[in-house]
């Protein structure tokens, strides 16, 4: 049996578990508090620990724009090796295409132990990110990992994590991209999270995105955005962004409620999981702040697995696309005075934005 498989099986009990455990409960106030993490860069022959920027002694290169990219990896389903695999060239395909003055930072959830190898492993992600996360020792629990990959120019000066009441171990993953303003002091913080699943009596995602909403409103942060997996299924959630000063980008940009190109499930599922649970717009991109969305897209739309794999696949009784989620992207302008600050330690091929 492949280390996939083996994973999926013990990720599928570790689940059914949480689901038999009764309410999420609320812990200790200390529980919620952030925890710094260190986060990453490879030397060239291997992934080391990086420090935040200094930029007392350097000059440093700006631009006003960005582009977000949020996807959702099904982590319940085997053959997580092969499908993972079909994501990361999905994603370097994506990198690939996008204007080389822009500055790209990807969210990842529902990773597991094999996805973060594959991650670490990947040629373009080493030659163009920084990521967060190596493996899962900073993950609440081996279920349900997020890791952020960030453009290797952009400047990080702090990546932090903050639990999320949940009977599931989520969080918010924060990074902190330092901007151009006076001081240095303002940041563009980013949150990637994957919010509870389910239909919950009573309802824990309005709790969560209640907690994410003070840290990206807070002073320090020009602009604050956070994007995932929201497990968007009932009719609270179609407010929770207003409720919590955010904006939803899609709507933003003139996108309806239950409408086909919204949707982020329900399409690459069984016929008979379409018929129980329908389609949804479970994957979002909120924003605050000085920031201006610019365009909106869904990403990973009938991705698969490579072709020699799907046969063992179907007959394994597992669906060949790479996940059951589209996922979400969106290019952003920074307004005002501030800007994205940038280095020059990236890699030669790593062309360096110049816009302002």
């Amino acid at each position: 049996m492949s280390v996939s498989k083996i994973t999926s099986k013990a990720n599928l009990e570790a689940l059914q578990k949480a689901l038999t455990s009764g309410p999420a409960q609320k812990l200790d106030a200390g529980y919620y508090k952030p925890r710094a993490q260190p986060f990453h860069h490879f030397s060239g022959s291997t992934w080391v620990s990086s420090s935040p920027h200094n930029y007392s002694n350097g000059a440093k290169l700006l631009t006003k724009v960005l582009r977000i990219i949020s996807w959702n990896i099904d982590m319940l389903i085997g053959f997580a090796e092969e499908r993972m695999s079909a994501a990361l060239e999905h994603l370097s395909t994506l990198v690939a295409s996008t204007n080389k003055e822009v500055p790209v930072v990807i969210f990842l959830q529902e990773m597991s132990q094999s996805d973060m190898q594959q991650i670490r492993d990947a040629p373009f992600i080493q030659n163009h990110f920084y990521i967060t996360d190596l493996d899962q020792r900073n993950w609440l629990s081996p279920l349900y990992g997020t890791n952020t990959l960030v453009d290797r120019r952009l400047a990080i000066k702090s990546v932090f994590r903050v639990p999320w009441i949940s009977k599931f171990d989520r969080d918010g993953l924060f990074v902190d991209l330092a901007l151009s303003t006076q001081g240095g002091a303002q940041v563009l913080r980013l949150c990637n999270t994957h919010l509870e699943s389910l239909v919950a009596a009573p309802p824990v995602r309005p709790l969560q995105l209640e907690a994410a909403a003070p840290y990206l409103h807070d002073s320090s942060a020009t602009a604050g955005l956070l994007a995932g997996d929201l497990n968007a299924i009932q009719p609270f959630d179609r407010t929770l962004h207003s409720d919590n000063n955010l904006k939803d980008v899609y709507l933003e940009l003139g996108g309806q409620e239950d409408s086909d190109d919204g949707y982020t499930w329900g399409y690459q599922v069984s016929q008979a999981l379409r018929e129980r649970f329908g389609c949804s717009r479970m994957d979002k991109i909120l924003f605050s702040g000085a920031l201006r969305p610019q365009h909106f897209e869904r990403i990973g739309m009938g991705v698969k697995a490579a072709e020699e794999k799907r046969q063992e696949m179907r007959a394994a009784g597992v669906e060949e696309w790479v996940t059951d989620h589209y996922g979400v992207l969106a290019d952003f302008h920074l307004d005002g005075q501030s800007a994205l600050a940038m280095t020059k330690e990236s890699k030669d091929e790593l062309p360096v934005s110049t816009l302002t």
